[in-house]
């Protein structure tokens, strides 16, 4: 599917923090980029496609993620 999983769990697992991504998308339940969403690592995103990634919503409604959309 063209995701880095292994790369996201190593981020993940080493507790690496403040990442700014360029995503079609954020991820979704609980693989790809939404690991790393829900755990509070991405600081900023940029992509074309929120999608129904809640969590997304959330953090970026709350101002806890900056989100640049590029159509």
């Amino acid at each position: 599917s063209g995701v880095p999983n292994v790369l996201i769990r190593a981020l993940h697992e080493r507790g690496v923090g403040g990442l700014s991504v360029v995503s079609n998308n954020c991820g979704a339940l609980e693989s790809g980029l939404a690991v790393l969403l829900a755990a509070g690592r991405i600081a900023r995103v940029t992509g074309s496609y929120i999608g129904a990634n809640k969590e997304f919503a959330r953090q970026y409604l709350a101002g806890e993620l900056e989100v640049e959309m590029i159509p």
